[in-house]
This record gives C-alpha cells, sequence and structure tokens, in this order.
C-alpha cells in the first residue's frame, strides 16, 4: 500500500544511526509521495513530450481500483500502478471537480456539464461501455465511446446540485473496453453541497487593538471534542447552526515595557443561526489581580471557566500560566441567556524563594529562581559584579569570588556554561538580566550555585549597581516556603466589565498549620487542589519533610490536598474553609495502617454479584479530613484475601485491591484480610482483618459498600515519636468508612485497644472510655527508648467487626 516500504536514495549526510549505504527503506503516511513521483518519472521516460497533467492523468486513469468502503475524496482513483500507466494504450481525464455549492441553495445552482477526454496511443480503435459508480447527482451523456487509433474522443460528465440531499458526493466514471470486458480507465469525481452552514467571523485584537494572531478553540455545545485553528487577525468559519463557545489565550504586552501578559477571551455561548461575528479583543481585557496579605510570589496561576448550556451538555478549558507570563487579563462577557458560566481564577503564592534587597531593603528586585540551581536556606551580604554575558572570558576579567555575579542573557552563552562559569570563578549567587519580555526561566542543569533572573528594565539598573562595583545586596534563599496562599476568585453567570481584582486580608482567609511528619529528612512534594469544577488542575510543589507551614486559603472553595513522600501517597478528601477560623492539619502522621480514602477513584463496591475492594495500606491518622494513603503498586509486599464464609474466593499477593470479582448471590458474610510490610522506621508490619456482609445489587450502577475503619489520635512529634517515660492520652475512633453505604454497618458497641512495647511478642491491655463516639485511653511509657504498637478491634450490632495490629505504630523517645 501506499508508504509501505518505499526505497529511496539516501543522503551520504544521514547519520549512521538513519541506515548506511546508497538506499534508504522507510514506511510511513509521509512516504505515500515519493513513490508517485518515482512512478511519474518512469512514464515521463516513455513519454517526455507529456506536460505534467497529462502525466497525472495517465497515472489516476490507469490506478488499480480497490476495494469498495473507500470514495475518490479518501483514495482518489486507487492505488498507483506502474506497470499498467506504462502498457496501457487508452488513457482519460484523471479527474472531475464540481466545486463546493455553499447554503443557501437556489436556483442559481444549475447542472455543470465538464469534459472528460479519452485518449487512444494504440493502432486500432478501443469502445469503451461507460458507467458511474458511487451514486450521487453526476451523470454521463452517452453509454459508450469509441476512441480512435492513435486519437481522442471527449464524453460530457453533469454535476447536477439541484439533486437531493447535501454533503460530500462522489464516484467514479469507468471505461470498460467492450473487447475484453476489463475496466481500463478511471475518471474520478467530486462535488460538495454544503449542509446548513453559517458565516463564523472571528476577530483577533491585542492590547492596543491591533490584528493579533493566535490559536481559536471553537467548541459546538454537544460535540465531543472542540475545534482548534490558527487565526491571524480576522478569518470566517462556515459552521453549522448551533450554539458554539469561542476561545483564545494569546500573548499580549504586560503592563510594563519588559512584561509579558496572557489574556484568556471567551464568547461563552454564541448561538449560530445566522452569519455572526465574535471580536475577541485584548484592549477591553481586565486584569486579573491577585495578591496575598503578606509579600509573596506566584507559584501556579490557573485560570479555569466551564461553560453549561442548559442542555445537559458543558464544555470546560483552562489555561495552567507559564512562569515566563507576568500578568493575567480576562475579556468581560455578557450574561449567559441559558445554562451557565464560570469563571474561577486560582494562583498559588508563597514565600519568595531568593529575595535579593538592598540600601536596608529600599532597594527590591524580584527574582525568578531557575530550575535546576540549587538553594540553600540563610541570608548572607555579599559584594555585587558584572561579567558581561557569562562567557569564561568575561568572568576572567573580574573578580567574582565570594559575590553576587550579574550578567545579561545572550544566545552566545549557554545556561549551563554561564553558571559553571560562575561558579568556577567562585561566585556565590548567579544573576542573569534577561534580554526580552516577560519572566527569564531556563534550565540551568548541573549548576552548582543558585541562579536567578531579573526582568529586563529592572536589570539594567542592577547591572550598573554591579558595574560599580561598590553596591551590596542582601540575599535571603529559602528553597521551602514556610507561608503559602491558595487564593481563588470566581466568577459566575459572567466576567464583569469591572477589576477582577482579590486583595483579601488575613482576616478574609482560613488558616491552616499543617504538620507534615517523617521519621527521616526528606524531600517530598504536594499541592492542594481548587475543586471548583470536578477535575483539578495543578501540580505537586517541592516540601521538606519534617516540617511546619502556615498555609492560608480562600473560603468557601472545595479543595483537595495530596502530598508525597518518594512512593508514598497521603491523599486527603474534599475539605472546605470558614474564613478567620484555624485549622490544624497533620500529614504522615502516625498510627499509618490500612485504611479507606474517598481520596480513591476505585472504592468498595457491589454491582449485581460483583465486588470491588480497594483497602488504602499505608493510611495516615488524623482529623478534618478523611486520608487515604498508599504506596505504589507491588513496591511493598501486600498480601490480601477474600473469603465467603471459610472459602477463599480471591488472592492478591501483589496489591491491596480486589476489582470485579464475582461473588455469590445473596445476602453472605466475608472476610477480608490484608498482610501488609514495609522497610520503614515506623509501621513496619500490619495485619488487619474485616467482618461484613454483602447482598446482591439489583441496579445498573455500583452501589457503596462500607467497612469499618480505625483511627488514632496521639500527639506525637514530627517524627512520629512519643515521649519516653511519660503518660500520654491516646484515642480512637471506629465506624463505617466515609462516601455511603454506612448505615448497614451498625452501631459500634465495643472497641478495645492493646499496646506493645516489644513487637508485639507481649500485649497489654489499655482501658478505654467511650467519649461520644471517641474512644479514649491513657498509655503509660517506658523510660527506655523504643516503639510502641497496637492492636485495635471494634465491632458493631450488625456484626461487622474489625481487628488491626500495627507493629511499631509510634517511637519512643
Amino acid at each position: 500500500g501506499p508508504g509501505v516500504d518505499i526505497t529511496a536514495a539516501r543522503s551520504q549526510q544521514q547519520s549512521p544511526a538513519e541506515g548506511d549505504g546508497m538506499y534508504w527503506t522507510i514506511s510511513g503516511t509521509s512516504m505515500a509521495t515519493p513513490h508517485v513521483a518515482g512512478a511519474a518519472a518512469i512514464l515521463k521516460q516513455r513519454h517526455p513530450d507529456w506536460s505534467g497533467p497529462r502525466l497525472k492523468d495517465a497515472l489516476m486513469s490507469s490506478a488499480k481500483g480497490l476495494t469498495d468502503g473507500y470514495t475518490p475524496f479518501e483514495v482518489g482513483t486507487g492505488r498507483v500502478d506502474v506497470a499498467n500507466a506504462i502498457t496501457t494504450t487508452v488513457d482519460a481525464t484523471g479527474s472531475l471537480s464540481y466545486g463546493m455549492y455553499a447554503w443557501p441553495h437556489d436556483s442559481s445552482q444549475q447542472p455543470t456539464a465538464k469534459p472528460v477526454t479519452f485518449r487512444n496511443s494504440g493502432a486500432a480503435a478501443v469502445t469503451l461501455n461507460l458507467a458511474i459508480t458511487g451514486g450521487g447527482p453526476f451523470s454521463v451523456a452517452q453509454s459508450s465511446v469509441t476512441v480512435p487509433a492513435q486519437g481522442e474522443a471527449t464524453v460530457q460528465v453533469t454535476g447536477d446540485p439541484t439533486a437531493d440531499g447535501t454533503g460530500t458526493f462522489s464516484g467514479l466514471l469507468l471505461g470498460t473496453d467492450v473487447a475484453t470486458g476489463t475496466v481500463v480507465t478511471r475518471t474520478a469525481l467530486g462535488m460538495v453541497k454544503e449542509d446548513e452552514r453559517y458565516d463564523l467571523t472571528i476577530r483577533l485584537r491585542d492590547r492596543s487593538g491591533n490584528p493579533a494572531a493566535g490559536y481559536v478553540v471553537i467548541n459546538k455545545a454537544g460535540d465531543w471534542w472542540p475545534g482548534v485553528a490558527y487565526v491571524d487577525g480576522d478569518m470566517t468559519f462556515r459552521m453549522e447552526p448551533g450554539t458554539y463557545t469561542v476561545e483564545t489565550a494569546i500573548d499580549v504586552a504586560g503592563d510594563h515595557a519588559d512584561e509579558l501578559g496572557i489574556a484568556l477571551m471567551v464568547a461563552p455561548q454564541v448561538d449560530l443561526t445566522a452569519g455572526r461575528e465574535v471580536v475577541l479583543d485584548a484592549s477591553k481585557a481586565r486584569k486579573v489581580d491577585i495578591e496575598a496579605p503578606q509579600r509573596a510570589e506566584d507559584r501556579q496561576r490557573l485560570l479555569d471557566y466551564q461553560v453549561e448550556y442548559g442542555d445537559g451538555t458543558s464544555f470546560r478549558d483552562a489555561v495552567l500560566m507559564p512562569v515566563m507570563y507576568d500578568d493575567a487579563y480576562a475579556l468581560p462577557t455578557e450574561p449567559v441567556a441559558k445554562g451557565s458560566f464560570t469563571l474561577d481564577t486560582s494562583y498559588r503564592q508563597g514565600e519568595p524563594m531568593l529575595g535579593l534587597t538592598g540600601l536596608g531593603g529600599l532597594l527590591r528586585f524580584d527574582t525568578v529562581v531557575q530550575p535546576g540551581s540549587p538553594l540553600t536556606a540563610g541570608s548572607a551580604d555579599l559584594g555585587v559584579v558584572y561579567a558581561g554575558n557569562g562567557s569564561a572570558a568575561d568572568f576572567a576579567k573580574v573578580k567574582a569570588r565570594g559575590k553576587i555575579a550579574v550578567v545579561r542573557r545572550s544566545d552566545d552563552v549557554l545556561p549551563a556554561d554561564r553558571a559553571a562559569n560562575a561558579a568556577a570563578d567562585g561566585a556565590k549567587l548567579l544573576v542573569v538580566v534577561n534580554d526580552g519580555v516577560g519572566r527569564l526561566n531556563e534550565y540551568y542543569e548541573g549548576a552548582t550555585i543558585p541562579v536567578a533572573t531579573v526582568h529586563r528594565d529592572l536589570g539594567q539598573v542592577l547591572a550598573a549597581l554591579a558595574k560599580s562595583g561598590l553596591a551590596r545586596l542582601t540575599a535571603k534563599q529559602v528553597p521551602y516556603a514556610t507561608y503559602i496562599y491558595d487564593l481563588a476568585k470566581v466568577y459566575t453567570g459572567q466576567i464583569p466589565d469591572a477589576a477582577l481584582q482579590y486583595h483579601p486580608t488575613s482576616a478574609q482567609l482560613a488558616k491552616i498549620e499543617a504538620r507534615y511528619h517523617a521519621t527521616e529528612d526528606i524531600e517530598g512534594g504536594g499541592f492542594r487542589y481548587n475543586l471548583t469544577f470536578s477535575t483539578a488542575v495543578g501540580f505537586f510543589e517541592r516540601e521538606w519533610y519534617p516540617g511546619v507551614r502556615t498555609e492560608w486559603v480562600s473560603p468557601g472553595i472545595r479543595y483537595h490536598e495530596s502530598h508525597g513522600q518518594g512512593e508514598w501517597e497521603d491523599r486527603g478528601y474534599v475539605n472546605t474553609y470558614r474564613a478567620g477560623t484555624t485549622t490544624t492539619l497533620n500529614w504522615f502522621a502516625p498510627v499509618v495502617h490500612p485504611s479507606f480514602g474517598e481520596g480513591y477513584s476505585v472504592r468498595n463496591a457491589r454491582w449485581q454479584d460483583y465486588l470491588t475492594l480497594n483497602v488504602q495500606a499505608w493510611t495516615a491518622s488524623g482529623e478534618v479530613i478523611d486520608h487515604g494513603g498508599s504506596i505504589g503498586w507491588a513496591v511493598v509486599p501486600e498480601h490480601l484475601w477474600l473469603y465467603q464464609g471459610d472459602t477463599l474466593i480471591k488472592e492478591n499477593i501483589q496489591s491491596s485491591d480486589i476489582q470485579w470479582q464475582e461473588v455469590p448471590a445473596g445476602n453472605k458474610p466475608y472476610k477480608l484480610i490484608l498482610d501488609a510490610s514495609r522497610d520503614s522506621v515506623l509501621s513496619t508490619r500490619t495485619h488487619t482483618e474485616w467482618e461484613f456482609f454483602s447482598d446482591t445489587v439489583d441496579s445498573d450502577d455500583f452501589e457503596p459498600l462500607a467497612l469499618l475503619e480505625l483511627n488514632y489520635l496521639a500527639q506525637t512529634d514530627l517524627r512520629g515519636n512519643l515521649p519516653a517515660g511519660s503518660r500520654q492520652p491516646i484515642a480512637l475512633t471506629a465506624g463505617p468508612q466515609a462516601g455511603g453505604g454506612g448505615d448497614a454497618v451498625g452501631k459500634v458497641t465495643s472497641v478495645t485497644l492493646e499496646i506493645s512495647y516489644d513487637d508485639g511478642v507481649t500485649w497489654q491491655k489499655v482501658t478505654l472510655r467511650n467519649d461520644s463516639g471517641k474512644w479514649t485511653g491513657e498509655l503509660s511509657l517506658p523510660r527506655k527508648a523504643g516503639f510502641a504498637s497496637v492492636r485495635a478491634t471494634a465491632v458493631t450490632d450488625a456484626g461487622y467487626t474489625i481487628k488491626q495490629e500495627v507493629i511499631r505504630a509510634y517511637g519512643i523517645r
């Protein structure tokens, strides 16, 4: 077929990885034309007097017809047949196009006749029977034609736009040799009769009102995928009637000469029942102005919108702004007439990673720390030198040892070389002045000193100070922010033609005291996702554990949060916060134990007689939010058994889930057993048994199936330790997992707890009392450092039980 094993001359400049010798054979759609060019060249050798169109006609009319199901718009007249093109004595016009007849159709659109020319290079006349295949609005003026020897004959073929129907029409005019019964000529026929369409004219303008260019998203209500087109100034599209969302996000000038902005411009609902014009004019866009109560830098910036069309369908798109942009702008919209429109502006801001100040803080340079470069916590007062474009020759002219080296960005020096040259000369910090607009963000692979960039214009001031040789600046490095802000402003119904400003005070926000537990110093990552819409957008940011951080969030926003230590993820469920409140959140806190988290999409459920169970084997304890913790599939030993009564139904030796498992019909008792272990300081080994009931679910949907779970509460330090020789309160909660199905579990009637200080060899009972559903007790810890293991049970009046043992649940120090 076309593009399969095409052999052609090989350039001798190609690398050895791309073959050797004088020829190269390759397959692929890009290879569909070289072999046709070769076929034309061979035919030209036989007929040097033939023109290009004549060669094309001969190749098309002599092609090998393909099987039914392909139209001429897809495969033309068939597969090129060089041998037939050379040996045949009769050929014809290769194709006829009758053009496109635009909607609306009227009496001015009349049938058009076009000639097909048959040529005979043989010594005898040839008679051909003529027939059109494929149907459509095509007809041939005669049923046969005789082509004289060494001559031509012409037949008229008509395309009729007045015929019924609309759309794309095609067919083939076949010429069959009467003498042999063989098809010897093939002519492709095509015509487009436009269905109901209207002009949709899109005009793009920049912040000065001048024509702009960019990609435009066009979504028709009810379509599965939107269309995307590049519009340069103005462009008109022929579109089906319907309701459309038209959107673009284009680069625009920022508020200052050296700044870069992005303008999100949306026409949420464009009803197309006649010609329409959509003007996306950034000169009318409003700046999205979000600012934290204290000094903070942007870390993630999201403009996220959703249109609901009122017919059950919707469309959503988002702009997660790259670092290079200084500001975002949004075009005001009219209120939607049906359904809804929502714009969510969500910014993550945090403590600046690298502060650069002088004159006692009166002079400040905003910096962008470059990926790949290291930071070390602390502050230093340093001298400043200017080293040109950062080349080795430039550094040879200055004494950068122990100082801040300032250079200007240049294509002449690679980022890695700039950093290497600065480090080789003993610089403590490299600052690169941008030579363009926006925030400069380059990758400094292998850098051994911190590297940051500054804007072009303010950078000129910094360069002048550096050239003076007298300046000193204070550099404060913060590799892991001690405070962050998740700020969100949501606009419903429309984007107002007003200031899109959100400058909350601390009192207007909710405060979170976040505590990140870890048994050893480790870099991890996490993020709090805004769930204004169903699917969250964002990415993990670097965090340091163990540690504490003050976090501020906008009230009333649905948040989902997740953090990771290597392969171990602690995933929270959805939560909202009230303004003026302070909440303590613990992550990775002991006791780490098997449990069930709502944050996981695969949950315990029953559909008809199929059961799905998903245990989060490494769930942290804590209050406020529902936790679920897991380690990557098959990374650590996890072994799960499912019994119905005494019969083993399913066993999973690699992970803690069982999915789509067929089980007996009816309401039956089940037991689920999990053994899990890991190479860690705490929660090294766990054993958990659940007893529960499950009945046939006679519906089309999975219904939640709740099991009992435990949660452990003790006041440890961030490394999971309790103080040796002390008396410490401990509390347990027991109940059905959240997310539905809990009514069948019944009321918890009994909770027990035992403690072991010798890794489960011996156990001591802990007396508990029920305090409004929280079972509390006290631990009398030994004076010697070591570990405390726990063994707990819970029982309900409906026969549901849980038995759980965690070895080395807490440290004792």
